[in-house]
């Protein structure tokens, strides 16, 4: 029971086999020139199948093309309600156009799929470089309104050609182009499925929002393919560039006046994550120090604007676009990460990188001049420092101190006022110099609280506060420590013990 099941399969198998073909099988140019030049004859010109008027193909191979001096004569249909009988090697000449199985049927009309050319077996050469002094809607028609996430294709429709009889007349003259009859000069065949140029997958892709049918209404400059694809003049097949993040941030387009800049809405554009993306991490922190980000060239208000209450503002990247314009395009760029841990422009970015611990500027203060409690300006501490003044200028625009416009001088706007840079740097290096200093061991912590629970005054052990500047302060001394380290509430300051405090000490 089981072979007769096997032997009834193989049979049906063979008979579904032997089934006529109900698809023309399909012409292919590159086997068929094989087979004409492995026979011994020449290749046969495109012109003696491909009929042409005025340079424009008109109509469509038809049986004058294959039979009479290539394939004998032309076949003739059988008499109604006949069944045609087509030999082998006929057949297979037929069935380039034609179905077997309507061939073998009782008289029908035989349609055609034309062209039969499955796959593509030329492609076009066309090098932008070479055709720079034509419009580009000369070849390129705009698919329209409506169908802005299709590119856009060889126009304008109708009948082939049209577009390149006006420069291909074969005439020499400057500017004009080989004649048409010359398929090869811009046809090449292909092995398997060769295609026009096209663009590889950008690496983030905008084709999701992008619409040339807007852009195309943005006056003259949006209506002129050459605004943004102006590198593509000037490269061959072989490279076409997408236009860049400049393109579209020139002046009238996307600089933030007729539309968005391109450096503050990314995810207007950049929708989603493309394949196989690498994230750069960059790991470089914004300095002041570097030589092109201080100095008269570069005022503070150009990155640091006001809000009304004289607090400093993040001014986003408009400061950094007039340097670092090109690194905002880069797949990598080298920037970002002084203020962001991340450049995905598909998400929503935020300065997220936190700030330094110590600052690079400092400020410079009369402490006779600032009367008032210690703690109203020293209140923040960070890891890398004790009892700071707090970030920003909270602590400078109280009531009767300094404000934008009132208020004694320096103005809080008048940065240079208050701060310089390595201020900070250069007092901590003067603190740490003398021999005797305690600043790299003293801790405030402990000693802002006496034994019986009760807080210690700033000024019970900073005596001296008529320094004009920060950086030359005088340092608390000795005689503040004793009435604590007297051996009894703290280690004495008499004995060996000096170099818990003094560990700079070398005399």
């Amino acid at each position: 029971m089981r072979a007769a099941v096997v032997i009834t399969l193989l049979i049906g198998a063979r008979l579904a086999s032997a089934q006529p073909a109900t698809v023309p099988v399909g012409f292919d140019h590159v086997i068929h020139n094989r087979d004409v030049l492995v026979s011994g004859a020449e290749s046969i010109p495109c012109t003696s199948c491909h009929v042409t008027r005025s340079g424009l193909l008109t109509g469509r191979p038809d049986h004058k093309a294959c039979f009479g001096a290539c394939h004998g004569a032309a076949p003739t249909r059988p008499k109604k309600s006949a069944t045609a009988a087509i030999a082998p090697e006929r057949m297979k000449v037929c069935t380039s156009c034609h179905a077997e199985s309507v061939l073998l049927a009782p008289f029908t009309k035989a349609p055609v799929t034309y062209p039969p050319y499955t796959p593509t077996d030329f492609a076009l050469e066309a090098p932008h470089k070479k055709h720079a002094a034509i419009t580009c809607n000369q070849c390129h028609g705009y698919p329209g309104a409506g169908s802005e996430s299709r590119p856009l294709h060889l126009g304008p429709k109708g009948v082939p050609h049209r577009r390149c009889t006006g420069c291909h007349d074969g005439s020499g003259a400057a500017g004009r182009g080989p004649a048409m009859t010359a398929c090869e000069g811009c046809h090449s065949p292909g092995s398997g499925s060769p295609r026009p140029p096209a663009f590889a997958a950008p690496i983030n892709t905008v084709s999701a929002t992008f619409s040339h049918d807007k852009h195309a209404r943005r006056g003259v400059a949006g209506a002129q393919c050459a605004t943004c694809h102006a590198a593509i003049l000037a490269t061959d097949n072989s490279i076409l560039p997408r236009p860049t993040m400049q393109t579209c941030g020139t002046r009238g387009c996307h600089d933030g006046k007729p539309a968005f800049a391109i450096t503050t809405a990314c995810t207007k554009c950049h929708t989603k994550q493309p394949p196989a993306f690498e994230v750069e991490r960059p790991a470089e922190r914004f300095s002041h120090l570097r030589a092109e980000h201080a100095g008269p060239n570069l005022p503070c208000a150009t990155c640091h604007p006001l809000d009304k209450s004289g607090e400093v503002l993040v001014s986003g990247h408009a400061p950094c676009v007039a340097c670092h314009a090109d690194d905002f395009s880069e797949r990598k760029p080298k920037k970002c990460g002084a203020c962001h841990t991340a450049t995905e422009p598909w998400r929503k970015l935020v300065a997220d990188r936190l700030p330094r611990d110590d600052t690079e500027f400092g400020a410079s203060l009369d402490h006779t001049k600032h009367p008032g409690a210690c703690s109203s300006c020293h209140s923040l501490q960070t890891r890398s420092a004790q009892l700071r003044p707090p970030r920003g200028h909270r602590a400078c625009t109280t009531a009767g101190c300094h404000a934008i416009s009132s208020g004694p001088a320096p103005r809080i706007g008048s940065c240079e006022g208050c701060h310089a840079l390595g201020s900070a740097a250069n007092r901590e290096a003067l603190r740490i110099a003398p021999h005797w200093s305690v600043r790299t061991t003293f801790d405030h912590a402990p000693h802002l609280t006496a034994k019986d629970g009760t807080s210690v005054a700033c000024g019970s052990c900073h005596l001296d506060l008529s320094s004009a500047t920060v950086a030359t302060l005088a340092a608390p001394p000795k005689k503040t420590c004793a009435p604590c380290h007297d051996g009894t509430i703290a280690f004495k300051l008499t004995g060996t013990t000096c170099t818990r405090c003094h560990q700079g000490a070398t005399n």
